[in-house]
This record gives structure tokens, sequence and C-alpha cells, in this order.
């Protein structure tokens, strides 16, 4: 296998951060004369959510955001991505399988999406073959600039690189960690969920908030069972997407930490919506925080507690084995 020097952080998210911006702005501008060229009964969803947007001061700043968050977090795991001969497939399914299939944002393009709102099938297939596009593109970019940065650098040292590297941790029973991976996350999902909805005011958001247009009515029984059965496909899927980065998390003391890194960065910070709403205010400041309550702070607390349980249920596994 062969070595790689992990790169000084500043320098790699600029690169990354640079190309992420790059990708984006060439894919959407192509997205966005497509989607202007649709009916508008065929775009109702894309104009509401903007998965592509016209490059503006606020566009690019939540782009740039958006690439910092994908840097971070894959930062932690550049010996995982660079020294596996898949590495390519990891990261595309990891900024598109995990960041925008399995993101916790209900947009065009995501299981979430699927579950909660009427967005039509064309619209989630049109953001699914875009963004698909633009993390190809990035990939190949990235794993170029990268491997010629490293041939620049030369070979690793071993004695530091042992520093750096996490001894290899086989998955064991890939079933019983999808099975383990499926059960908290249906579990943290519900209970997380159900207290959130209580005490933070969704109904009230959801008559109100536009983001909510398109969502479907919960209060009957087909919706709940969607919701319930839609979570037990959505966890397998994750686990199978972040299955290569348990070896880099899994041996760790805080290893649990490096897991809600991935969870929370990827399935919230790296949705093609959240970083650009999230910094887009326009009414006053209490409308402003009012919306910010609605959502993130239901994210952190299930990744949080998915992230401490999961880690501990499989150590335990691990250490039987």
């Amino acid at each position: 296998m062969q070595k790689t020097r992990r790169p000084q952080l500043l320098p790699y998210l600029g690169k990354f951060t640079l190309l992420h911006l790059l990708t984006y702005t060439i894919i959407g501008y192509l997205f966005l004369a497509f989607q202007g060229s649709l009916p508008e009964c065929g775009r109702i969803a894309l104009d509401l959510y903007e998965p592509f947007r016209s490059l503006g001061l606020m566009t690019i700043a939540g782009q740039i955001l958006r690439g910092l968050a994908f840097a971070l977090v894959f930062y932690p795991f550049y010996h995982t991505l660079f020294e596996n001969p898949r590495g390519r497939l990891i990261l595309f399914g990891a900024m598109w399988g995990v960041a925008l299939f399995g993101s916790v944002e209900p947009q065009p393009g995501s299981i979430e999406g699927i579950i909660y709102t009427t967005i039509s099938f064309s619209e989630h297939m049109y953001v699914l073959i875009a963004v698909a596009a633009q993390m190809s593109l990035f990939v190949w970019l990235f794993f170029k600039w990268e491997a010629l940065s490293q041939k620049r650098s030369g070979p690793a040292d071993p004695e530091s690189q042992k520093s750096l590297e996490s001894p290899v941790h086989p998955l064991l029973k890939i079933r019983g960690y999808i099975v383990r991976f499926g059960i908290v996350h249906l579990v943290s999902y519900w209970i997380i969920g159900s207290l959130f909805y209580q005490i933070a005011g969704y109904a009230d958001a959801l008559q109100e908030m536009e983001v909510f247009e398109l969502w479907r009515d919960l209060e009957n029984i087909p919706a709940v069972l969607l919701v319930f059965f839609g979570q037990v496909f959505r966890g397998p899927v994750l686990a199978l997407l972040l299955a290569p980065f348990y070896g880099s998390y899994i041996n760790k003391k805080r290893g649990w930490l490096l897991l809600f890194l991935l969870m929370f960065g990827l399935t919230a910070l790296g949705s093609p919506i959240f970083m650009s709403e999230f910094i887009l205010f326009e009414g006053t400041l209490v409308e402003d925080l009012k919306d910010l309550v609605i959502g993130i702070p239901e994210i952190v607390t299930q990744m949080l507690v998915f992230s401490l349980i999961f880690f501990w249920w499989q150590r335990k596994a691990a250490r039987k084995n």
C-alpha cells in the first residue's frame, strides 16, 4: 500500500474549497439553464429549494462554507481516502450518497425529501444527476491535484506516518454492523424527533414557513408508515456508505466524536442547501433566530446521541470478537 503524507491544513482547505466552488459554478450554470427551460409546473420544488443558485455574494459565501465543512470532515480521514484503491469511490459516496441522498434535509434528491414532501420524481432525479456530475468532476480534479502534490513532497516518513495512522480494524461481520447502525439510527431518530416535535413548535412552523409548502400531511397513517419504513431504509444506506471510514474511528478513545463529525458534517453541513439557507437572513433578528431553532438543535442532538450509543455498542461487539 502506497503511503501518503497528510498535507498541511491551510493549503488543503484552500484546494478543497476552490475546487468545490469551481465545480459548483460549472454544473450550477448548466443546471440553471436546464431548470429555466422546464415548464413552471415541472420545477416547483427546484424554484422553492434552489439546490443550485445563481452566483452572487451569498451563494459564493454559502458554497465556500460548504466546501470548508467537507474539507474539515475529511481531513482526519485523509489516509482512508488516499491509501485505498477505491478512495475516489469512497469520497464520491460520501459527498453524493451521504450529503445529498442521505441528507437530513427534506429536499430534492434526498431520502428525507421523498419521505416528507410531495416533490415529483423527475425533480428528485434532476438534482441527483446534477450533483452526481458535480461530485464526480470534483473528485477527479481533487485526486489529480493531490497526486501531484504528493509527488512533489516525496514519500511519507515511515516514523511520522505511524503517529498518523490507525491500525486496521475490520468490520467483523458486516451484517451485525449494519443491523446495529440501523437500530440505533431508527430509535434515536424517532425518540429525538418526537421530543423536538412537541417542544420546538414544529406544528406551527409547518403552517407558517414557506419551506414547508410541499410537505405531506403527517397526521395520517400512510405518512407515519412512510416515515418509519423510510428510516428503516435510510439507516442501512448510511451504514454502507460510511463503512470505509470505520477503521479510522472505532479504535480511538474519542472515536464517537469522529463519527459525529462524519454524520453531522455530511448529512447536515454538506447538504446542497443547508449553508446557503443558514447564512441567508431575510427577516428580523427574532424571526431569523426562530428559523434557526427549527431543525438544527434536533439534528445536533440526534446525531450526538446516535454517535455515542452506536460507538459504545459497536466497540462492545468488537471486544467480544
